[in-house]
């Protein structure tokens, strides 16, 4: 095969696009795009049952999203009815196919074998006597999908074909299909199946696998291409697991894409996705997190919009600093600092160390009171804070007993940063209100 390089995308718009959907596109864009090739858009809206009313604009609008920009399309099937229908009406003609009730059937040879090589899976062979005749051109003039995606794809000058492997077992009819019209036949790479955790089929249906949900719940875009890439790839030569578009360009290689189903594993896109949290800006996030972007936290947005005096907008993003190292999802970023916004409620028994009594509770709080208000406002930073209450902490020989009851009333939370970095931003007079409303 000669010329340039074409690969393409073509959902149906049944459904927003879903993360299967997204391996394909994204596979095919990078296969294309390393060859100095084109990516193409086909929207195959054939069956007119099961249209979803926004769809297309989901699909076209997530691969934008993502940076998998199309160089042709999108080609809607249902704008070329007169195509399907003259080209089925010729192999009618020809007596290679014939009409039944309306609809128009490709009569299949039952002899004999089909071979042809996967680019993923090498030589594959299928018995013949193991097809029937098949429909053609629905009796509506609607083409099904095993002429229309083999039309379109003979017509855009399609070079490779990138899709998954539910589609092996119909490849007699595609190659017989190809033959009766006189066409050339593509290359053809059949993905793996995506699994769940118990190694069962993952359904387009099944659970939460639509990209937009994935959005939603706070995973970053780059995040998800990258999990995405290797649910079913891994460069054969490298343990690297961090690539961005632009390394999968370079790194992305059919040849190295696995036969076998690949697991669609929730807590490494969990990891992958803090890990991009964490090479995020702060002021970037806080961005990601606002009004009219995917990431929007309402929760977030009403806090900063009724923000107390003390924190400043350089004191917000210091704020986000402190969960980075923490942060799974950009959606838990509301609950994990709201209480830098407001004075925290909590049960009283949180402020307990190990077996500390009430009394002790009191006395650790007031201790580090009398430190604190001994501080300027000018020193109160986490590093002078750290210095004068640890030394203390040293003294009574178990730091919990003093640094758990201090954190503990300025957080309201079991786990929060550290009480010398939240004083630090809370400032002196916030930080003693807390404290002493702890001792109440």
């Amino acid at each position: 095969m000669t010329g340039q390089i074409k690969t393409r995308f073509a959902p149906s718009p049944t459904g927003f696009l879903h993360v299967g959907g997204i391996r394909t596109a994204l596979y095919n864009y990078l296969f294309a795009k390393q060859h100095g090739g084109k990516f193409i858009l086909r929207i195959e809206d054939t069956d007119r049952a099961r249209l979803v009313e926004g769809a297309e604009e989901n699909i076209v609008g997530t691969l934008k999203d993502f940076g998998l920009d199309f160089d042709e399309g999108p080609n809607r099937q249902s704008e070329n009815l007169e195509k399907y229908k003259k080209l089925a009406e010729e192999l009618v003609s020809k007596g290679l196919a014939y009409a039944d009730e309306g609809a128009i059937r490709f009569k299949m040879p039952n002899e004999g074998t089909i071979e042809f090589t996967d680019i993923i899976r090498g030589k594959i062979e299928i018995e013949n006597k193991l097809q029937e005749d098949f429909v053609i051109l629905k009796s509506d003039g609607y083409p099904t999908y095993n002429l229309a995606h083999l039309v379109d794809d003979h017509e855009t000058g399609v070079t490779h074909v990138i899709r998954g492997e539910e589609f092996i077992s119909s490849m007699p009819k595609y190659i017989a299909l190809h033959r009766a019209f006189g066409w050339e036949l593509p290359q053809y790479a059949h993905l793996p199946l995506l699994l769940n955790s118990k190694r069962a089929k993952l359904s387009k249906r099944e659970g939460d696998v639509a990209v937009k949900d994935f959005l939603e719940q706070g995973y970053l875009k780059e995040a998800i291409i990258n999990f995405v890439a290797l649910l079913g790839w891994h460069p054969s030569q490298s343990d690297r697991e961090l690539f961005s578009l632009e390394d999968l360009i370079k790194e992305f290689r059919l040849e190295d894409v696995q036969k076998a189903g690949a697991v669609f594993d929730l807590q490494k896109l969990d990891w992958m996705n803090g890990e991009y949290i964490r090479k995020t800006s702060p002021r970037k996030i806080l961005e990601l997190v606002r009004p009219n972007n995917k990431y929007i936290d309402d929760q977030l947005d009403d806090m900063i919009k009724n923000k107390p005096a003390f924190l400043s907008d350089e004191k917000i993003e210091q704020i986000i600093a402190l969960e980075q190292p923490r942060l799974k999802k950009l959606s838990e970023i509301g609950d994990k600092i709201d209480f830098f916004f407001r004075t925290p409620e909590y049960d009283k028994e949180l402020l307990r160390w190990k077996t500390m009594t009430d009394d002790e509770i009191k006395k650790s709080l007031n201790s580090a009171i009398q430190i604190l208000q001994e501080v300027s406002e000018k020193n109160f930073t986490k590093e002078e804070l750290e210095k004068l209450l640890l030394k203390k902490a040293e003294e009574i020989g178990d730091r919990g007993t003093l640094l758990w009851p201090l954190r503990t009333a300025l957080s309201g939370k079991k786990a929060s940063p550290g009480p010398f970095e939240i004083m630090d931003i809370l400032g002196k007079e916030e930080t003693l209100l807390r404290l002493n409303k702890a001792l109440l």
